[in-house]
C-alpha cells in the first residue's frame, strides 16, 4: 500500500514538473513570437529605408552624370569659342 502512495505522490510530483516546464515553455514562445513581430517590422522599416536610400543615390549619380555632362559641353564650347577667338586674331 506504502509503494502505491509513494508512486502515486513521484506521478503528482512528475506532472507538476511537467506542467511548470510547459508554462515555461509556452512564455518563452509568447515572448519569441513577440520579439520575432518587432524584428519583422524592424526588417520591413529598413528594407524601406534602404529602398528610399537606394533610389535617393541612383537620382544623386544621375543629376552628377548629368552635370558632368554639361560641364564637358562647357568646356568644349570654351576650347572652341577660345579656338576662334585666337584664329580670328590670326587674320
Amino acid at each position: 500500500m506504502f509503494n502505491i502512495f509513494k508512486k502515486i505522490k513521484n506521478i503528482i510530483m512528475k506532472k507538476e514538473e511537467i506542467e511548470q516546464q510547459l508554462a515555461e515553455a509556452i512564455a518563452v514562445s509568447q515572448r519569441l513570437g513577440a520579439e520575432n513581430k518587432q524584428l519583422r517590422q524592424t526588417n520591413e522599416e529598413l528594407t524601406s529605408a534602404n529602398r528610399q536610400l537606394t533610389e535617393d543615390f541612383n537620382s544623386a549619380v544621375e543629376r552628377v552624370r548629368y552635370l558632368a555632362d554639361q560641364l564637358k559641353m562647357r568646356e568644349a564650347q570654351q576650347q572652341a569659342t577660345e579656338r576662334f577667338n585666337d584664329n580670328d586674331r590670326n587674320y
